[in-house]
């Protein structure tokens, strides 16, 4: 929640966005220390090609660092929090707030849905993607159980006329964090493997079994593409194919 004075509202507007401002150059110090290997490249390329709108789907353990190497693609980031006045005086608040303008910064497109009702940020993130915006979303998310793929990615590719481009992730040298999801960010001058899987079509059947059954088949093909990335850095198979690059 903003303050209501103006004096104080213009302040903390001008001092969340000087740390976003900061985050991103620091950021981007950081991508440039690592080095990416790439396998699954043309699926996207393909995508773009036959202008086909599509929904990336990314376990939430590794979700910020795809979002740290893919913001170049302009992807739309769903963002939504608590609407309890207690929330919004908080300092998670106020970081968030510098994480959705740091976002915003690097490229994304943000859809803040705490601006409105709940339902309504759904439908106009769906609508973004009919229109062309590709989108970032952990199929865990946002409180798990880890590894667990909920029905909501496919169901919104249905609505949005989308693909699921599933992509798996492994780093050579990480930081873990305590979270549920064991949130993980490479260490500096680290290895990134990133596998980017074939499409998934969502089914025309959206009732509850379908949706289930097609969650199901997401997750396992996430976990398939993570054990490659895995493959990919300890050099346990050939790497054909893998495209060495600055950034995804």
């Amino acid at each position: 929640m903003l303050p209501q004075n103006p004096v104080k509202r213009t302040f903390y507007r001008a001092i969340t966005s000087f740390f976003a401002a900061l985050a991103a150059v620091l950021i981007s110090i950081y991508e440039s220390t690592l080095r990416f290997e790439i396998e699954g490249e043309d699926h996207l390329r393909l995508l773009r090609a036959q202008k086909r709108n599509y929904i990336v789907a990314v376990w939430h353990t590794f979700v910020t660092a795809a979002v740290f190497t893919l913001h170049h693609r302009h992807f739309c980031i769903y963002s939504d929090h608590p609407r309890t006045e207690s929330y919004e005086r908080s300092w998670t608040h106020f970081f968030r707030e510098i994480g959705l303008k740091t976002l915003r910064s690097l490229g994304f497109d943000v859809l803040d849905a705490s601006l409105g009702k709940q339902s309504a940020g759904v439908l106009n993130f769906i609508k973004k993607i009919q229109n062309g915006t590709p989108a970032i979303v952990a199929p865990d998310g946002p409180h798990g159980p880890i590894y667990e793929a909920k029905p909501g990615v496919i169901y919104m590719a249905a609505k949005a006329d989308s693909v699921v481009v599933p992509i798996g992730a492994s780093f050579s040298r990480r930081v873990v964090g305590a979270n549920w999801d064991d949130f993980s960010l490479p260490l500096p001058f680290s290895r990134v493997a990133f596998v980017i899987g074939e499409p998934i079509v969502p089914p025309k059947d959206l009732s509850e079994a379908a949706l289930a059954e097609h969650s199901r088949h997401v997750e396992q093909v996430l976990d398939k593409l993570c054990f490659r990335a895995n493959e990919i850095l300890t050099g346990t198979k050939a790497t054909a194919g893998v495209q060495e690059t600055d950034r995804a």
